[in-house]
């Protein structure tokens, strides 16, 4: 299973297919028989791994998320279509037309912490030098400076966060597109901070449209952001 899970990371790494991966298992440990498979790693890097993928209802034509002040309309204010699929059975529970993803940043960080190797690069913000001429990081700039004049990053391990959002297209036809939000942990080194590992993918808005309240998609990202500063104790999401 630690071999399977190897190479799990790789095939993350890599994107092989997953045909590939069945492949090379059994070419590299024919002997494990079937205690290690794709779907079996999988199963147990869920387990070891205590990361939830949240969804939360939205419009289907993309104009908003049902959270503040939608979070109990039936249907879109923006489009007039309804919120839920509709069944004849009323005893299932109403099923969204669609849904937003969302990825909690919490978990994410308790587990680099608690790796000790991690939590050390974590700690390049409170241990770098400062440049009081030039400008070599963001922590030199005047934004940072004025935030902790306020009161903030007043501990070593305080994250700071860059966040970024756009739109893309999925399919070169262009009939389609997706609305990102990602952050970057400022926290680490400048020469790894960017790379792909180390970004934090925090929402996926899927299209067709341009939202027409981006406001309201990113309140479930703003309400963790609220429990990470300590303004609330808990998070709840609604699906």
């Amino acid at each position: 299973m630690i071999l399977a899970l190897r190479l799990l990371d790789l095939k993350c790494k890599h994107n092989f297919t997953n045909n590939a991966f069945t492949d090379i298992l059994n070419l590299i440990g024919s002997d494990l028989g079937e205690g290690s498979t794709l779907y079996l790693a999988k199963e147990r890097l869920n387990r070891l791994v205590d990361l939830k993928l949240n969804h939360v209802d939205m419009c289907k034509n993309s104009c908003c998320a049902f959270t503040g002040i939608y979070v109990n309309d039936g249907s879109c204010r923006f489009c007039n279509l309804e919120r839920y699929i509709i069944s004849n059975n009323s005893k299932k529970p109403q099923k969204p037309q669609k849904t937003a993803m969302y990825f909690p940043l919490l978990e994410r960080f308790r587990i680099q912490y608690a790796d000790s190797e991690r939590a050390l690069k974590l700690r390049y913000r409170s241990q770098r030098e400062e440049c009081d001429d030039e400008y070599s990081d963001i922590f030199d700039g005047d934004l940072y400076k004025e935030l902790v004049e306020e009161g903030f990053f007043s501990d070593e391990r305080d994250i700071a966060l860059i966040g970024s959002t756009d739109g893309y297209q999925i399919f070169r036809q262009k009939t389609d597109s997706c609305w990102i939000l990602m952050f970057i942990n400022a926290n680490l080194p400048p020469t790894i901070r960017v790379k792909k590992e180390n970004l934090l993918i925090s929402a996926i808005i899927p299209g067709p449209n341009q939202p027409k309240d981006f406001n309201s998609f990113l309140r479930p990202i703003i309400d963790e952001l609220k429990v990470l500063q300590g303004k609330i104790n808990k998070l709840y999401y609604i699906n």
